[in-house]
């Protein structure tokens, strides 16, 4: 009898332990990546996400998102030597704060455009006039783009990244 109640301890005690990495995974650390250029660097995903959509139309991405907290990749290029790219985005946040940033293969991070949401005051704006441009200084290996929102942040985002 001692013996089956040691068993079953043992096996709460390990669900126990799966669940707890779980929860911190999809719930806490999303919430830390913002400003941590460590966990940036990092090839995981961690994001939770309400209402996330990501289309590909005639070489435009569009990525719309009701709440979103945490990062995910949108763009990967493996480079074989060192080029420079063009990115052109529209960028809108609704609520929270959002910013894009691009990884190079050395994990440095480049922070391409960060905005919140009352930097805009809340206003209706046609995003035909947010159309914004910046360069993208790939390293040769895997580059990245990201979209790092912090707690809460609703955005659309639309862009297409070209030869300058």
């Amino acid at each position: 009898m001692k013996k089956k109640i040691l068993i079953f301890g043992g096996i709460a005690a390990f669900y126990v332990a799966v669940f707890t990495v779980i929860l911190l995974g999809t719930l806490i650390l999303p919430s830390q990546v913002y400003n941590n250029k460590q966990l940036l660097s990092k090839e995981l995903n961690t994001a939770n996400k309400k209402n996330y959509k990501k289309e590909k139309q005639n070489g435009i991405t569009t990525i719309t998102c009701e709440k979103m907290t945490g990062m995910e990749t949108i763009w990967k290029n493996n480079v074989l030597e060192n080029i420079t790219l063009q990115m052109q985005y529209s960028l809108h946040v609704t609520s929270g704060k959002a910013k894009l940033v691009l990884v190079q293969p050395d994990n440095t991070i480049v922070t391409l455009t960060e905005q919140e949401s009352n930097s805009i005051d809340n206003q209706q704006i046609d995003s035909a006039t947010m159309e914004q441009k910046c360069r993208l200084d790939l390293k040769k290996g895997r580059n990245k783009i990201k979209i790092v929102c912090e707690k809460g942040t609703a955005f659309s985002l639309s862009f297409t990244v070209q030869p300058c």
